[in-house]
């Protein structure tokens, strides 16, 4: 019987520790933070070195002697630099976690075509989600010599079993001859596809996996915001593949208690079927339109031809005197404008080279003419080539400007080969758009890029490429200071939140980041070593402990419908 009862000890332990690991770390109601320094972002207090705190609410900032003589509560000190909880502005959570669970084909992680081609066979034999052969990362511009795969080359990878394989941009891709018959499309026009109407039409033919996997996937994902020190995130388009994405980031946007707060955009299909308004959990605040595409595909939409070089004209395959296209004519722009706006919902738009720019500002300001709305402050997204005559206009507007700064970061050495030396210095004026007034925020888009916050402070200062071979439009960089705020106080801002988040002041919500080092005393090439090492949202700090987000019930749903290739057990609920 000792055997009995041993077994009945190891249980009990078992148990017990299991449910130390799962129960996340709490704070009391009412407490004072303090921490080795903390940067407010609120002018009025630019720094302090305690902040009282009572639920979810900023009550003082100040002294730790000065609150600990305002109220008599628990103290706790935390080590390193605190700063409002960041804030990421754009930023795509079901189609980054999707693509986080395909063949990783980028030059975060590969060198060259060898290695990448060597890939796609590796993945050609393993386990993916989907009976299709799904790739991500494909970067001809971040690559050198990475010419685009021939159809021969993938139907020898994959004869028989579909093979997609989107770019890093994911506004081209490439797919073999199974998979062009999956979706309709002669084989014989060849693997590559451009720009999302056609992307989407040979993803639709994929078998999607099932909604239980992917709200598990999702889950990770808002997480991993958090881990990396968010708090808001900003989704300008709900996409990625799944038959309710706007419900699936309601129902984990409105949780107990979510990793982030979710602020949300609309795409055009969607806007029929959901109304704007939300809490501070969740909100749908507008809608999202592309003006143009990408600048490494040739889909930006400029005033000059992109360069005759031999990345131009060779590796992306344009023609001379290539300029890209705009997605849409200005009376439909303006209309669709004009009934987001008629609703008091903000609208997104995706602009990137001057032509694109020069009709989203003309079409907000025709619907701003109509319908005067002081309340509503619309804004432009990425604007890697906008002008400073278009900046004025911009202030003029009272838009806000989000940058996809790490464009330079990754892309910095070909800006040249794609632009020219004239428009290298100017691409994403920032401290233009500073000097003129508009509200300024940073992205990273992702899955675009990695998830590092730190990494785009790093580059916004010192204009920089991931090599430190090429320094992009100098007189643009900004300090630590313009950095933090275009990711804190600034995003709050543009999302329409700046009387809740953003800062750290009396009446705000407690949301907050810690920094393991002090950024202050960094040079900007090294702010990308500073972690995010603690995030408190809503005055408790932020369990992303895997036990945190995984969910058994879905996990078994998900793994019997993978076994069994059956949808008969009960349906993901939706909100």
């Amino acid at each position: 019987m000792r055997w009995i009862a041993g077994l009945v000890v190891v249980l009990v332990a078992t148990a017990a520790g299991y449910y130390w690991y799962a129960r996340p770390p709490a704070y009391p109601q009412k407490y004072i933070l303090s921490a080795d320094r903390i940067l407010t972002m609120n002018p009025e207090r630019p720094e302090a070195k305690a902040v009282l705190v009572d639920s979810d609410e900023v009550i003082a900032v100040g002294s730790l002697r000065q609150l600990q003589e305002l109220e008599d509560v628990k103290v706790i000190h935390l080590d390193g630099t605190l700063i409002p909880g960041l804030i990421e502005p754009h930023t795509h959570p079901i189609a980054a976690a999707l693509l986080g669970a395909t063949t990783d084909l980028s030059a975060f992680k590969y060198n060259n075509r060898m290695e990448i081609m060597q890939a796609l066979r590796d993945s050609a034999d393993g386990y993916s989600l989907t009976p299709w052969i799904l790739a991500y990362g494909w970067d001809p511009i971040a690559i050198a010599g990475l010419k685009p795969p021939t159809l021969a080359e993938l139907d020898a990878i994959a004869p028989d079993r579909p093979l997609l394989i989107l770019t890093q941009m994911m506004h081209e891709a490439y797919a073999n001859s199974a998979a062009l018959k999956e979706a309709g499309i002669n084989p014989l026009r060849g693997p590559m596809l451009r720009e999302l109407e056609a992307i989407d039409h040979v993803i639709s033919a994929i078998p999607a996996p099932s909604d239980e996997l992917v709200e598990l996937l999702v889950r990770k994902q808002y997480a991993d915001y958090a881990a990396a020190g968010f708090t808001t995130i900003g989704v300008p388009g709900a996409v990625g593949r799944h038959p309710d994405p706007v419900g699936l980031l309601q129902r984990i946007g409105l949780d107990d208690n979510p990793p982030v707060r979710t602020y949300l955009y609309l795409t055009e299909e969607q806007l029929p079927d959901w109304r704007f308004g939300g809490d501070d959990r969740f909100a749908i605040v507008g809608a999202k339109f592309w003006i143009d595409g990408s600048p490494f595909t040739g889909a930006a939409a400029t005033t000059h031809p992109y360069e005759n070089t031999e990345l131009v004209l060779e590796r992306l395959g344009l023609a001379e005197g290539h300029s890209g296209a705009l997605n849409m004519d200005f009376d439909v722009l303006v209309k669709k404008l004009r009934s987001v706006h008629e609703k008091s919902g903000q609208v997104a738009l995706h602009v990137q080279g001057e032509r694109a720019v020069d009709q989203a500002l003309a079409a907000i300001d025709v619907v701003q003419r109509e319908d005067p709305r002081a309340n509503i402050s619309h804004r432009l997204e990425h604007n890697a080539l906008i002008t400073g005559e278009q900046i004025q206009r911009a202030a003029n507007l009272g838009v806000s400007l989000g940058f996809f700064i790490d464009h330079i970061t990754y892309y910095g050495d070909q800006l040249e080969h794609l632009f020219g030396k004239e428009r290298l210095q100017r691409y994403m004026p920032v401290r233009n758009a500073l000097d003129n007034g508009l509200t300024v925020t940073f992205h990273g888009d992702h899955p675009s890029t990695p998830i590092n916050p730190l990494r785009t402070v790093e580059t916004s200062m010192s204009r920089s490429s991931e090599s430190g071979e090429t320094v992009v439009g100098a007189e643009h960089a900004v300090t630590l200071e313009e950095a933090l705020q275009a990711m804190t106080v600034n995003s709050a801002y543009q999302l329409g939140q700046g009387d809740e988040i953003g800062k750290i002041a009396e009446g705000m919500k407690a949301d907050f980041t810690l920094l393991n080092g002090n950024p202050q005393v960094m040079r900007p090439e090294g702010l990308r070593l500073i972690k995010p090492v603690l995030t408190i949202r809503d005055g408790q700090p932020v369990d992303t402990r895997f036990v945190s987000w995984f969910e058994p019930g879905l996990a078994i749903k998900a793994l019997w419908k993978m076994l069994t290739g059956s949808d008969s057990t009960q349906e993901t609920s939706r909100t």
